[in-house]
């Protein structure tokens, strides 16, 4: 069984103002409380489809979360697994207008122990969602008042 969480909104800053916050991800814990560390495992500086990243977060275990597809200045999605369960997050980036867009977080966790695992840390982790959410509109449009 799938346990999903999705949630949306609007950012009044430019798409690529958002996608320069989101896909520098190692800085993601200067802006968001969401995240304790995030670092990139081997040579790599930005993230690509591969990337094989390490966070950790909040009341959650550490992970290694994989990129699992990346489009600039769309968004990107990256998944995690344990045993019994996949994780998975996206992050898509929607103009709406030159100087706005719509940023979705998505969260699905899936396979034998997705419900247990809901069911211990989902309250948890969709806190960590909205968090996130709130921060990165927050820093993008900071950013697009910075550079007028």
């Amino acid at each position: 069984m799938a346990h999903a969480y999705r949630t949306s909104t609007r950012v009044e800053a430019p798409a690529d103002v958002v996608w320069q916050v989101l896909s520098d991800v190692e800085r993601m814990p200067t802006w968001t409380g969401s995240m304790t560390s995030v670092t990139i495992l081997g040579a790599e500086t930005t993230i690509a489809v591969g990337s094989r990243v390490e966070l950790t977060q909040p009341g959650l275990p550490p992970a290694v979360w994989e990129v699992d597809s990346l489009t600039e200045p769309s968004g990107f999605s990256w998944s995690s697994s344990t045993p019994g369960v996949r994780s998975g997050v996206a992050h898509r980036i929607a103009p709406v207008s030159d100087v706005a867009c719509e940023l979705t977080l998505a969260v699905a966790q899936s396979g034998m122990l997705a419900g247990l695992t809901n069911l211990a840390l989902g309250s948890r982790a969709r806190e960590l969602v909205d968090a996130e959410l709130a921060d990165l509109k927050a820093e993008a449009e900071r950013r697009a008042l910075e550079k007028g």
